[in-house]
């Protein structure tokens, strides 16, 4: 069990990659002011979080790396990251899924990892966002497309706007699964806009069951909106490259945690 000092670490250094992402940098004296503790602990944090390559220590204080959850690159892009964590996440997380369920699957890189191995499932029913996943379904020829209707996102390759949430407050799914850019144990899972998150949250309001898909290095980020917190999570799929210290926080918030 996680001691509550080692949580109030792990949320104050989250909360310090939150701001030197969003002012750019900040001073060990300004750090040790907001959180109110000594510039010793602020430079064991520091020092902690630039070895998890999260920040980048400079004389004095912080500054943040050149890339952030708010400027998530677009999804063509992202397939050429973290490729075999997303394997990996993407065949642990299909094997959750039983026949004939009927499942909302969201789009972004991951979701498509998923989608991609559940080809051997039988009689699904599938609703989805994304044109990337429902061209791999359709592909498949196993499983009844949904495709949600609204204007494209082409950075996204996805379905947005207000259509798309009038459908969804029409269906009900057995497993929502969401491949989530920005993870942190104090905001929970956050969006890159308001839109996003709504959308978001709409897919979970239909669920009986909420699966987060995600690989490591989107932990320790928070971004504009806030979807929902961790604790409203059921299952989260991750990687091996997940802290410790980050699964023992997510064990003692509830959660059914799957490392790959």
């Amino acid at each position: 069990m996680m001691q509550n000092t080692d949580l109030m670490t792990l949320e104050r250094q989250e909360r310090i990659v939150e701001l030197v992402n969003a002012r750019g940098s900040l001073t060990v004296p300004d750090l040790s002011e907001t959180f109110a503790v000594s510039e010793a602990t602020i430079r064991r944090d520091l020092i902690a979080l630039a070895e998890r390559r999260l920040i980048q220590r400079v004389h004095g204080g912080a500054m943040r790396l050149s890339k952030v959850a708010t400027s998530e690159s677009p999804i063509i892009q992202r397939q050429t990251e973290q490729v075999e964590a997303k394997a990996r996440i993407g065949k642990a997380t299909a094997e959750l899924v039983h026949n004939g369920e009927t499942l909302l699957l969201l789009g972004g890189s991951t979701g498509l990892a998923v989608a991609r191995e559940l080809a051997q499932h039988q009689d699904l029913t599938i609703v989805t966002d994304s044109l990337l996943v429902a061209n791999e379904l359709l592909g498949q020829r196993n499983h009844r497309m949904i495709l949600i209707g609204g204007s494209i996102d082409p950075d996204e390759q996805a379905v947005r706007g207000t259509l798309s949430r009038l459908i969804l407050q029409q269906i009900h799914v057995d497993k929502v699964i969401i491949g989530a850019k920005a993870i942190s144990v104090s905001r929970g899972i956050s969006a890159e806009t308001p839109e996003e998150a709504e959308l978001f949250r709409g897919c979970m309001a239909c669920a009986d069951q909420i699966i987060v898909v995600s690989d490591s290095s989107k932990f320790h980020k928070a971004a504009l909106a806030k979807v929902i917190g961790l604790q409203d999570v059921h299952i989260l799929v991750t990687d091996d490259g997940l802290e410790p210290e980050q699964q023992a926080s997510l064990h003692d918030l509830g959660i059914h945690l799957i490392i790959v």
